[in-house]
């Protein structure tokens, strides 16, 4: 499959391997049977004149000492690891995640919490991917659309009644918190119901207290979407 940067001076294709040719680029030591057994995923990116190599592998396969705890490496035509996954993973996905026009990679973890992930983003100034720390804070990251914001959503407990939703933006490849949303349904909360505050570094300031009922609030979905598509403003710092 091909995907094609919206930016007109600038062009991503990212190609995946049907037939895998390239597999042991990184590895001069795996024997072809053992890479056909074992290789779980194979996609290229190409940049202008740049590829980048993205490989899932079984890892109990690498006989390389320094990568065999891996089961996802980035590398480059000159064979150069950019990026190694220490940890399984459940695979990746390339996509446009931040919407600036050109392709990403979402890694996704294996974990008993849902929805956690790593991102590498295309550096666009060196023509790289790099990675942005502390995203895995943020599971089921979101982007508001038309802007540099994103929220996420996590189970704080209590079997899913107790939940957090985060509003954040990524600068310099860095994830800054600048919102929350707090979901106590738990019988024994010190309070029942919804509390939004505001994120300044350490400080918390609560902005808004909506009093409900102990229980599941099976209406969170939306009403998180809608928030934060119709309030991010108020959290932007000054």
């Amino acid at each position: 499959m091909i995907f094609i940067s919206c930016k007109k001076e600038k062009q991503i294709e990212v190609e995946h391997k049907i037939e895998i040719t390239n597999a042991a680029l990184i590895n001069n030591e795996l024997e072809t049977s053992e890479i056909d057994s074992s290789l779980l995923s194979f996609d290229s990116i190409v940049f202008d004149n740049n590829t980048f190599y993205l490989e899932r592998l079984d890892n109990h396969f690498w006989k390389d000492k320094s990568i065999q705890d891996c089961n996802f490496i980035l590398f480059n035509s000159n064979h150069d690891t950019l990026y190694k996954h220490n940890g399984l993973t459940s695979g990746y996905e390339i996509k446009d995640f931040n919407e600036d026009g050109f392709m990403d990679i979402q890694i996704d973890y294996i974990t008993n919490v849902p929805g956690i992930n790593d991102i590498l983003l295309f550096d666009t100034i060196n023509l790289n991917f790099r990675l942005v720390k502390d995203f895995d804070y943020y599971p089921y990251a979101i982007k508001i659309q038309g802007t540099e914001y994103y929220y996420s959503y996590h189970r704080a407990g209590c079997a899913d009644l107790n939940w957090e939703s985060d509003l954040f933006y990524i600068q310099n490849f860095e994830c800054f918190k600048i919102g929350n949303i707090s979901g106590r349904g738990c019988d024994g909360e010190e309070r029942n119901g919804i509390i939004i505050s505001k994120i300044k570094g350490n400080k918390k300031m609560e902005l808004e207290y909506i009093k409900r009922d102990v229980g599941y609030y099976g209406d969170k979905w939306e009403s998180i979407d809608n928030y934060w598509k119709k309030n991010y403003k108020k959290f932007i710092p000054n």
